[in-house]
């Protein structure tokens, strides 16, 4: 006579068979593959004459250095006529801070500061601060850039108005020390205090960004009276700082120095290896934080790369919030050769930094994404994902025992990815009680992707225990045999 359970699922069966109805219609889904990979623009690629040996003109700038008075208010031009610069970037600075890096624009001020299509800056409205010697357009060659310096004084005009006085109270004045716009370099310290002849001498209170100041760790910040000390500055200490005067009426006086931090460039990457596949567009980014603001480039094989048309777009100084900017290299038709160790280069007055990014057409590292029972409980069966933008070749599967020093290696079947997508399932038997680790990497035309990360599992477990999330154990199959039963008799009926 059968045994209970096998009578229980028989009868099972036959009920389900009823409710199980064939579909009038079954369309196959229709995934989308990859993106086509043109192999006469491979030839073409392939076919691309390497110039880099060939003799070119030197880059030059043309124009001469001058030296401009004018009074506030007037237009001026500084010219930079350039020539034999496609493989090099142009830039506008004063006093070594970038006012213009090719078309884009370094300053808050770009709608009066701007850089005309011959290279030319215009300055609108010309005020007093925009007086310098150091007006400089380079054309940044290395090691050496050339480099064109202009001279600028811009008089006061008697219309010209003077800077704000200070702020007056009922009582008295309130002025800020040391002035009203205070640059420092990382790492340094500043005091900023607040001056007044308020009488009796009033609660002065700061604020940093509105906020008071608080909860400050004393190490870095000291407030002594009308004085506020900020040791070792970093770039989070930039922004306004407030003094407010409590002298007692509704309006107490109030004023604010703005604190500027230089600081050296910081580079974080969004992936540190992308993966992608021949004829594929590739995106590489890198995030930067700097001020002032970075001149970003990016090089590969010690070779610096440049736009080329059809080819490599750069997109530089996408806006983020604070000093962040954002940078992203396109590769638009991605070829073995373009495969590869990127770097993302950041310099400033104060420093440079990079970080590097890897473009690889090996598998992603496959991940766990479920467990189930072998049918007749003798072990389990794990199941992984992973991308690949080729066709695997083989798969590489290990597992052992804790504490064993062999490892079990097996080579699952190998089967059509849908797209990019790539799933793998083995089933492991006659497990013994105990936690075992599993480890597994696809390999595909470009080579073999990282091992994934251990998987750990258990080759035995009390049957009436509930499975832990990320682990995977055998188990008596009960209901979810019953389910599995159900769920293919539906399937066959509907055939």
């Amino acid at each position: 006579m059968l045994p209970p359970r096998i009578l229980g699922l028989l009868v099972l069966l036959l009920a389900v068979q009823g409710l199980c109805k064939p579909s009038k219609s079954t369309e196959e889904l229709d995934y989308e593959g990859d993106t086509p990979f043109d192999e006469e623009d491979e030839e073409e690629d392939d076919e691309e004459v390497d110039n880099t040996g060939i003799a070119e003109a030197p880059p030059q700038i043309l124009s001469q250095a001058i030296s401009i008075r004018v009074k506030a208010g007037s237009t001026v031009k500084l010219p930079c006529q350039v020539v034999h610069t496609d493989n090099y970037v142009f830039a506008w600075m004063k006093d070594d801070k970038y006012l213009y890096v090719e078309s884009q624009a370094h300053t808050e001020d770009y709608k009066r500061i701007v850089r005309l299509p011959d290279n030319t800056l215009v300055i609108y409205n010309a005020s007093v601060e925009d007086s310098s010697d150091n007006y400089k357009c380079s054309i940044l060659r290395n090691p050496d850039p050339i480099v064109l310096t202009h001279r600028l004084l811009v008089e006061r005009s008697h219309q010209d108005p003077v800077s704000p006085p200070p702020q007056h109270s009922h009582k008295g004045i309130i002025r800020v020390t040391p002035e009203r716009k205070v640059d420092v370099e990382q790492g340094h310290s500043i005091t900023l205090g607040c001056e007044t002849d308020i009488q009796p001498p009033p609660e002065i209170k700061w604020f940093i960004e509105s906020k008071k100041v608080d909860n400050y760790n004393p190490d870095d910040v000291i407030v002594d009276g009308n004085f506020i000390t900020i040791k070792r500055v970093n770039e989070s200490f930039s922004g306004l700082y407030q003094c407010l005067a409590e002298d007692g009426s509704k309006t107490p006086p109030m004023e604010a120095i703005t604190v500027v931090v230089h600081y050296k460039p910081r580079i974080e990457v969004e992936k540190s290896i992308v993966y992608s596949g021949a004829g594929m567009e590739s995106e590489l980014t890198c995030i930067v934080s700097a001020y002032p603001e970075a001149i970003i480039s990016w090089h590969k094989d010690e070779r610096k790369l440049t736009h080329k048309k059809g080819s490599i777009v750069m997109h530089h100084g996408i806006g983020m919030k604070g000093n962040k900017t954002k940078h992203v290299l396109k590769i638009l038709h991605t070829s073995a050769r373009d495969f590869g160790e990127y770097k993302c280069r950041a310099e400033n007055p104060n420093g440079h930094d990079t970080k590097t990014i890897f473009l690889t057409g090996v598998p992603s590292p496959a991940k766990i994404y479920g467990a189930e029972m072998i049918n007749d409980d003798t072990g389990l069966i794990l199941k992984w994902r992973l991308e690949s933008y080729s066709p695997i070749n083989e798969y590489k599967l290990q597992y052992r025992r804790k504490g064993d020093k062999e490892w079990n290696v097996v080579k699952p079947e190998v089967k059509d990815g849908t797209g990019n997508q790539f799933m793998i399932e083995y089933p492991i038997r006659d497990l013994q009680p105990g936690s075992y680790e599993a480890i597994l990497k696809a390999r595909n035309t470009f080579g073999w992707s990282m091992e994934s990360e251990p998987h750990i599992f258990n080759g035995d477990y009390p049957p009436d225990l509930p499975l832990k999330e990320n682990s995977a154990s055998v188990r008596s199959p009960g209901i979810l045999l019953a389910l599995i039963l159900v769920v293919l008799s539906c399937a066959f009926t509907t055939l």
